[in-house]
């Protein structure tokens, strides 16, 4: 395993894939700037594009899952992209050279820690946003906003590097004192994926558009004798959905709490304390009922268990042809791959709800609220605190140009699709084949609303009661009952482990 889940609103934790993932988009706090720099070196032209500034040595990187050639990251596939990519800068650039960090961390955040302390970092090294802007220590990434605004030489027809980005991405992932720690190019989107020779077998021809088509060929399939779903749904995946939607006009609000961008661990406890997000609203658990008639359609097998526990007993049933549609990851058509499955794969976003579907629904996209750009490629640069070889005379102007080589869009696709896993989302690129229905997702607004960072055991307890209220088990009141004791304990908790007084706010 080589990366971050995306997907738990308060942290970002391990994701039990054999890839290395990312993770979805908490903003909790803030952070310094990551160096002393003010302006950028010039970056001059030459027949080659960007230019040295006369240094010569060894430029180390960390590439996640976009490694090339890795023999020691457990459940990578061998790639190839960046080291072709790298032998060809090098060949333009004589006396440099690129080296890749072949290396597997059982702790990342720990690893960058104790290599910035001892001034050891890596040259380029992959960070995700919310981990810049708030996990990693203050100082260690070199702002690069000021690079944005300036030419990539290796983009001749664009004035700025940022104007070959993704507009949405930066706005979204921007430190809150606005510097960009990163370069982000790729996206975590999550999807129905459908067996569309099961669906021809049940008489549909086409993927369902919307919620109310969704449960219709849910029944035809499970009328047909198929099963239509097996798995156990994530509660914290699908609440992002819902709630994102239900509870969009007061995101500001809800986000606001503790002035930053993003819903930390605070804004959350005090939507619960103040009755937002708790069952004294309505639209807190106002999708359940809903969704249970999706369930409903399913087989029961998973529903009341752990996702976890049955996650890849769940996602083999559906490569083997046993289950029709199963609702996952970017990573899913790779697994297909690997499987050989013998079915044409197709997949459908999560649909926009109407009000035909809930009362409670503002018609807001969220397809793209579980995942994020919260991938592999992102790519920042150490600053001399954190690297000692940073203060090199030239250096920082030469790793800036390999950084600016590799942030080209023709690269960021090229490197992306070989992987297969994400989706690349600068403008002019396309996503690999199985990727195009989830490309759009990477243009949404990252407004996503959900609860679980309160508490530890939150997420787990919700997750039980969500599974024993699709399973049959007990009824909605009864859950809303349960739910309510569970969000109260955590804001208690909350409140005592971080001495803060919610009334305040």
């Amino acid at each position: 395993m080589i990366a971050k889940k995306v997907f738990q609103p308060a942290a970002l934790v391990l994701l039990s894939m054999g890839l290395a993932l990312a993770g979805c988009s908490g903003n909790t706090g803030k952070t310094g700037n990551g160096g002393n720099k003010t302006s950028p070196p010039p970056a001059s032209s030459g027949a080659e594009g960007g230019e040295s500034a006369g240094w010569q040595g060894t430029i180390t990187m960390f590439a996640q899952s976009y490694t090339p050639n890795a023999k020691n990251i457990a459940g990578l596939k061998q790639l190839t992209a960046l080291r072709e990519i790298a032998d060809q800068y090098e060949t333009d650039h004589p006396g440099i050279k690129i080296e890749f960090i072949d290396e597997e961390f059982k702790d990342y955040t720990q690893t960058v820690r104790v290599k910035a302390a001892a001034g050891e970092m890596y040259d380029v090294f992959w960070g995700q946003w919310a981990d810049l802007n708030n996990i990693f220590p203050k100082g260690i990434a070199e702002d690069l906003t000021v690079y944005f605004d300036q030419p990539n030489p290796y983009i001749p027809d664009k004035p700025t590097w940022r104007e070959a980005m993704n507009q949405t991405v930066i706005s979204e992932t921007t430190s809150p004192d606005g510097k960009s720690y990163n370069i982000n190019g790729d996206y975590v989107a999550t999807a129905f994926f459908y067996n569309k020779t099961l669906f021809e077998q049940a008489g549909i021809s086409e993927a369902p558009q919307t919620w109310g088509e969704l449960i219709e060929v849910t029944g035809q399939l499970k009328a047909a004798g198929i099963a239509a779903m097996s798995q156990s749904p994530d509660y914290d995946w699908f609440q992002r959905h819902f709630l994102s939607d239900f509870y969009a006009e007061q995101f500001d609000e809800i986000a606001g709490f503790d002035g930053n961008p993003g819903v930390s661990s605070l804004d959350q406890s005090v939507a619960i304390a103040k009755g937002m997000l708790s069952t004294e609203d309505e639209r807190f658990m106002g999708w359940w009922p809903m969704f249970k008639s999706l369930t409903d359609n399913w087989r029961p097998d998973h529903l009341a268990l752990e996702p976890a526990v049955v996650g890849t007993a769940a996602r083999n049933d559906f490569l083997a042809g046993k289950t029709a549609i199963f609702y996952d990851g970017s990573w899913l058509p790779g697994n297909a791959k690997e499987a050989k499955i013998d079915f044409e794969l197709g997949s459908f976003n999560f649909p926009v709800l109407s009000s035909a579907d809930s009362a409670f629904t503002t018609g807001t996209d969220v397809s793209g609220a579980v995942g994020g750009p919260n991938a592999a490629f992102q790519f920042a640069i150490s600053t001399p605190e954190a690297n000692a070889t940073m203060k090199e005379p030239g250096k920082l102007e030469a790793v800036i140009d390999w950084l600016h080589y590799v942030g080209t869009p023709a690269h960021v696709e090229q490197v992306v699709n070989e992987n297969g896993t994400f989706v690349p989302t600068w403008p002019g690129t396309s996503p690999a084949e199985s990727m195009k229905e989830l490309a759009s997702q990477a243009s949404n607004k990252l407004a996503v609303i959900g609860v679980g960072g309160t508490s530890p055991n939150l997420g787990k307890n919700i997750q039980r009661i969500f599974g024993l209220y699709l399973s049959g088990n007990i009824d909605l009141e009864r859950a809303k009952a349960d739910m309510q004791k569970e969000l109260d304990a955590a804001v208690k908790d909350y409140q005592s482990k971080n001495n803060v007084d919610l009334a305040q706010y």
